[in-house]
């Protein structure tokens, strides 16, 4: 009989055990803080590494400063108000006036869109629920009616392209976990790649949710045709932003877009080299820096810089990011034996699985479970578990682990049959509109849906990127 954990050193085991464990508590107790802190601690108790170098890994990591940084600016911009200018501007599209499909795949790619530069689902619907209810209530949309779920379930699946972007979100915390594994094997991980599959996954699970909507489950849209802009009150005010709106906004679309350059500028040109050496992270900590020196008309600071990071930085995620991508890493080494020893156990599972097998397992499993437990533990154990196994794939040919990080971070994501899915369920599921029979039915049908669009999407993208 094989012994595949006979392999693994007397510190593996430890680390094994540090990862589960710090994963059990954040999944039974609802929290990050204190049990990363803990297994970061347990770390050093069992000599995987000393207490200096295990500060630098964890703050020296460059997705880990995005995280701190990138939450504190994208904070100010959501505080200051901007993002409901911008949502209120949509809805005074003349087009979208008598038109249903028109206003609701307006209004959910408007959702799609103002997450992704904000990178907070909750934020998202707090916003747009308020919004929804006021255009239901125009037209007439009764709240005891499937059109008044589908469409608040249609919101919360838009407010999944906060995790398009790979360098800001909470996904970071993930992605921090699979560049960390692929660095171990050689093997970087592709911005770009993530960045596209990513989009063309939740583009179209929120279009086809659309079309669903109206040509699957027949649902009657006639009331949406009374829809008026007018008729909400809205005040030139609420139309326009104010300069420090505009500033605030203007600097966060400024990083976006220094990124997204940064990442099809050409190897070897002098401006690629510019922007390799100020890199991803510090020109989020130039930014918010800038917007700190600068004053308003009155004399007084544009933003409060210590404030924001204090309380717009989520640092339990900082914490527990920083565990897993050490563990993770420690997972993929082949020093410790914890890698050949999951290979000898997922052997006759994974070992000869084709590239579509590893992605549709993959998203299929991550989508299931993290509906009831929590998005990102999961996530935290698929990729430590399938992330080395596709880096082999990817040297071999047959597959790309950028690629499987797309489909288990996402699918990780989708999640809302359960308060405890994640984060912001909650505020979905507590709505009084909401029903158990809507959500494990429609709702059920929703998942399967993302499971067989992001399986699709992502072996494609295995092959061709």
């Amino acid at each position: 009989m094989v012994q595949p954990f006979a392999g693994i050193t007397p510190v593996g085991i430890s680390i094994l055990g540090i990862f589960f464990g710090v994963l059990i508590a954040t999944i039974v107790t609802g929290e990050t803080f204190w049990p990363a802190l803990l297994g970061l601690f347990g770390m050093i108790v069992c000599d995987f590494t000393t207490a200096g170098d295990l500060l630098k890994t964890w703050f020296g990591n460059t997705t880990i400063q995005q995280i701190i940084w990138v939450m504190a600016l994208t904070g100010a911009v959501t505080e200051s108000g901007a993002v409901n200018v911008l949502a209120r501007k949509v809805l005074k599209i003349r087009a979208l006036k008598g038109h249903p499909m028109r206003l609701i795949t307006a209004l959910f790619l408007t959702v799609l869109v103002c997450a992704a530069l904000v990178s907070s689902p909750t934020t998202m619907l707090l916003l747009w629920y308020p919004i929804l209810d006021g255009i239901c209530e125009m037209c007439g949309v009764e709240k005891n009616s499937d059109l008044k779920r589908e469409l608040l379930l249609g919101i919360y699946i838009a407010a999944m392209g906060a995790y398009v972007l790979p360098f800001k979100g909470v996904h970071l915390s993930s992605i921090a976990i699979i560049s960390g594994i692929m660095e171990s094997s050689g093997l970087p991980f592709n911005n770009m790649a993530y960045l596209v599959v990513a989009t063309l996954v939740v583009l179209a699970f929120v279009l086809v949710y659309t079309l669903f909507i109206r040509f699957v489950w027949k649902t009657d849209l006639t009331p949406l045709k009374e829809f008026d802009v007018d008729k909400m009150g809205l005040t030139e005010a609420d139309l326009k932003m104010t300069g420090k709106q505009k500033t605030l906004f203007g600097f966060m679309l400024f990083g976006i877009v220094f990124l997204l350059l940064g990442m099809a500028l050409p190897k070897g040109s002098a401006v690629y080299d510019f922007y390799n050496k100020i890199g991803s992270t510090w020109v989020w900590i130039v930014l918010f820096a800038v917007l700190c020196l600068m004053r308003d008309r009155e004399g007084k600071p544009f933003i409060n810089g210590v404030k924001l990071l204090q309380s717009k930085t989520m640092w339990g995620i900082v914490a527990v990011a920083g565990c897993f991508t050490i563990c993770g890493s420690a997972i993929a080494s082949d020093d410790l034996g914890i890698k050949a020893a999951i290979a000898t156990v997922l052997g006759p599972i994974l070992g000869n699985a084709s590239w579509p097998i590893m992605v549709i397992l993959c998203v299929a499993v991550s989508t299931i479970f993290t509906n009831f437990t929590n998005g990102m533990p999961v996530s935290f154990t698929i990729n430590a578990i399938c992330i080395p196994l596709a880096c082999t794939m990817q040297m071999e040919g047959r597959g790309n682990a950028t690629i499987l990080g797309v489909a288990t971070i996402l699918a990780s994501m989708c999640a809302f049959l359960t308060n405890g899915a994640i984060a912001y369920a909650p505020i979905l599921l507590g709505r009084e509109e909401m029903t158990s029979k809507f959500i494990f039915t429609k709702g059920v049908v929703t998942n399967i849906l993302f499971i067989v669009l992001a399986s699709l999407i992502c072996i494609v993208g295995g092959y061709v990127v």
